[in-house]
């Protein structure tokens, strides 16, 4: 029996990547998220409690059972809900293959983000390369949005085919050097799943995370409130404000869910609450409540100021948005007086009672993408030379025929294709 590649969600619409790669006795599936997008572009707006999403689960129904018909892991690219929001379903019994940093963030954060949904996920640390059943499964650290993402390559035993999937990837970010070696160690496999979030963005200026930290320096020199829109899952947004802060010579100030997701980090080049430049604002949030709980976490208060000491000179400080922080600001001060940077995607600015939403004309966008460049796409596959090219996690798998013709294969959602 040949191996079979599918697509079962993913293939034109952005997020809820969910691929098999099904051998004689083992199936690998990559992924196993919840979609952003429908097939016809149009953003799906779910929260990860509502019941609603079960009808994006795939029809395999020993998946869910004590028994799996066919020996079969999960592989897991990074810690968005695109990519694993749909594993709380899986059968406890099925490992799910990922790196230590996305097992610590899912594991940790479970309880603070994701009202202990994937507490019961069985995660396990996959560091280089791991033998299972007909397949060679290599893991590759890859740069995005959020720390631990990866990619892998799986090579049929058989046949010796290989199959590179890239997750969620960019060039723009801090981590070059891990993408020179995935580059480098992945040259002409026969098959890559690559995703192309961005190529329906015609006029996007995607800059580098360098550039963004050098607009945050621009932008926190003037004498005013400054108060920063980010998430602290996308860490290498933290560090260029935080490096923003320190050649501005200004004080971070950050809620005590930031403070912590710095922890689940745990890397030396990653700021803590102890360090320099930096101080906690514990401000009583219903995630600050669930960190506090810990005892071991009552520690951010060493390094704590206060909303008292922050307004008797508002300029020396650069403030991470907490509701509770920055609600209190504007209470007190002239919304003209605040200078407020937003460093999220723009489309959150027109949901419905989005409470930056009605302030959109006075923010100040500081953001770039977490996914790859038209340009460095390109020139990425045009590095690792695959025989065969296959678009997923995009609105516009036509550029790939554009650009790469006669190597692109188009897939649709709950479509196959033998691996020969």
């Amino acid at each position: 029996m040949a191996t079979v590649l599918k697509i079962l969600q993913g293939a034109g619409q952005i997020g809820g990547n969910i691929v098999v790669i099904e051998g004689n006795n083992s199936r690998i599936i990559i992924d196993f998220g919840i979609p952003l997008t429908e097939l016809n572009g149009n953003p799906i707006d779910l929260k990860l409690d509502d019941q609603t999403i079960t009808k994006y689960l795939p029809d395999i129904p020993d998946l869910y059972n004590d028994t799996q018909e066919k020996e079969t892991v999960i592989l897991l690219s990074h810690a968005h809900p695109d990519h694993f929001g749909l594993m709380r379903y899986l059968n406890q019994n099925i490992k799910i293959y990922t790196t230590q940093t996305t097992k610590s963030l899912i594991k940790k954060c479970s309880n603070i983000l994701y009202q202990n949904l994937y507490d019961n996920l069985n995660l396990q640390e996959i560091k280089n390369k791991k033998n299972f059943c007909d397949f060679i499964i290599e893991i590759y650290p890859v740069d995005h949005s959020v720390g631990g993402a990866c990619a892998f390559k799986i090579t049929d035993t058989l046949t010796g085919k290989t199959i590179l999937y890239s997750g969620d990837i960019r060039c723009h970010g801090r981590n070059r050097n891990d993408i020179n070696k995935f580059i480098n160690d992945n040259r002409k496999p026969d098959y890559f799943i690559i995703e192309g979030t961005t190529l329906n963005r015609d006029g996007y200026n995607i800059k580098s995370e360098k550039e963004i930290e050098n607009e945050f320096v621009k932008n926190i020199e003037q004498n005013k409130v400054n108060i920063v829109c980010c998430s602290p899952l996308n860490i290498q947004r933290i560090i260029s404000v935080y490096n923003a802060c320190i050649r501005a010579n200004k004080t971070f100030v950050i809620d005590p869910y930031t403070a912590y997701m710095l922890e689940v980090y745990a890397d030396k080049e990653i700021p803590n609450y102890k360090s320099e430049h930096l101080k906690v604002y514990c401000a009583p949030t219903t995630q600050t409540k669930k960190i506090f709980k810990d005892e071991r976490y009552k520690k951010y208060h060493k390094n704590k100021i206060t909303f008292k000491e922050i307004m008797t000179n508002p300029e020396n400080y650069v403030i991470k948005d907490n509701s509770r922080v920055s609600k209190s600001i504007l209470k007190r001060k002239d919304i003209n007086d605040i200078n407020i940077i937003y460093s999220y995607w723009d489309g959150y600015l027109y949901k419905r009672n989005y409470r930056w939403g009605k302030y959109k004309d006075k923010l100040k966008i500081v953001h770039t993408s977490g996914h790859i460049r038209k340009n460095d796409l390109i020139e990425l596959i045009n590095k690792i030379n695959p025989q065969n090219i296959i678009p997923i996690h995009t609105l516009s798998a036509n550029k790939f025929e554009e650009y790469f013709e006669d190597k692109t294969i188009v897939m649709q959602n709950d479509s196959e294709l033998k691996v020969s």
